[in-house]
């Protein structure tokens, strides 16, 4: 699929590390922006478009390629690779006031990255500041800590690796299943909704409050089963305290996580087999060469300083200061215990910086949607005086 439609665009910049400062020789160039889908897409019932990949053509391409050619990190980008992520307005403005991550560094890209913008996005920029809110705390820091999962998994499976598909046996399973699937559903559904009806993020109370009761509800778990649920993660917690509340049969409760711990290894066997036949060879290079994912490294800590600025200081900086820094980490500046340790104590000061913060709680949902009216008939008004 190729675009042309620079009426409909309003808005491209440059994305990656192309925007963060951390490019080098073999980088490729990633584009990211905004368009406005037509009308006759929008309310179509038979098909919603929301995002566009593929390549750009045409007049917009027009427009785009000479600036690129100017910049001092794309231009050589080129060569390597150009690839396009466009998002409607619509569905943009939502990211945004969710506080992704990809969505708000297009938001507060450096205007010396980008490449195509009209009145409409101006617009929205002038704004951008009213996008920032608490829940930078919760997205920053959640997709770092995907990051971090993944580095200690991949580090698992180099250190450790697994031999062998498990076996139902080794779980103390028999051959064929322990319940009916439909019954293993139903118990498995109300447990679910019962877990779901222990969830604070749902109660209307002041941060300060919810953290101490969770930290309440900790104790009382721990002092009910006799620390018993120190040894488990938190779901599997949740899911034994659920089960008991249910008056599940000792039997049932035992059965059915002895299920859910052989599926949950039988996933991971799978993972670990497709990312053994899929690995991209330049990572797998720095996995053997540096014992862990340096490059997954260097874009956690990129993801939480982000947000922690965003907390301390109202400002979200894309294009990173300390990127000389970053890059050092990507190339085996630190040890895995150094990495865990530095994202130990960003952690801690991305909650305290929370604490602090002057960052409102939430996006004021009619501004949203009053702005979002607005760039739409900005647009077409726009759109219309040109035709």
């Amino acid at each position: 699929m190729t675009l042309d439609v620079p009426r409909e665009t309003i808005f491209v910049t440059l994305a990656g590390s192309q925007a963060h400062g951390t490019s080098r020789a073999g980088s490729d160039v990633d584009l990211r922006g905004v368009w406005i889908v037509p009308l006759r897409d929008r309310i179509s019932p038979f098909r919603r478009v929301e995002e566009f990949q593929g390549i750009v053509e045409g007049a917009l391409w027009n427009h785009i390629r000479p600036r690129l050619e100017r910049h001092p990190s794309a231009a050589a980008g080129l060569a390597v690779k150009t690839e396009c992520v466009l998002f409607d307005v619509a569905k943009f403005v939502g990211l945004c006031a969710a506080a992704n991550p990809n969505a708000l560094e297009i938001l507060f890209a450096d205007e010396n990255d980008w490449l195509f913008e009209t009145p409409t996005w101006r617009r929205l920029h002038q704004e951008r500041h009213r996008f920032l809110t608490m829940k930078v705390r919760q997205t920053f820091l959640g997709y770092a800590m995907a990051q971090l999962k993944r580095i200690q998994t991949h580090r698992g499976w180099l250190l450790n690796p697994p031999r062998q598909r498990p076996g139902r046996r080794e779980f103390g399973l028999p051959d064929g299943p322990t319940l009916a699937p439909d019954d293993r559903d139903r118990i498995e559904k109300a447990v679910a909704e019962k877990v779901r009806a222990y969830a604070l993020e749902t109660v209307d109370l002041p941060k300060e409050a919810r953290i101490a009761v969770e930290e309440r509800l900790g104790e009382f778990w721990r002092d009910a089963f006799s620390g018993h649920l120190d040894d488990m993660d938190g779901p599997a917690a949740l899911r034994t305290v659920a089960m008991k509340a249910l008056g599940l049969p000792r039997d049932v409760a035992e059965a059915l996580e002895a299920e859910r711990r052989y599926r949950a290894a039988a996933r991971h066997w799978e993972a670990f087999e497709a990312w053994k036949a899929g690995r991209n060879p330049v990572r797998a290079d720095l996995e053997r060469r540096h014992g862990y994912d340096t490059k997954h490294a260097m874009h956690l800590l990129r993801l939480m300083r982000t947000g922690l600025e965003a907390l301390e200081s109202g400002e979200l900086r894309v294009r990173r200061p300390d990127a000389e820094e970053l890059n050092a980490i990507r190339d085996g500046a630190m040890t895995f215990d150094e990495l865990l340790h530095e994202a130990g104590a960003l952690r801690e000061k991305v909650e305290e910086a929370a604490q602090r913060s002057a960052l409102p709680l939430d996006v004021d949902h009619g501004f949203a949607e009053g702005l979002l009216e607005e760039l739409v008939a900005r647009r077409v008004s726009f759109s219309v005086s040109r035709s």
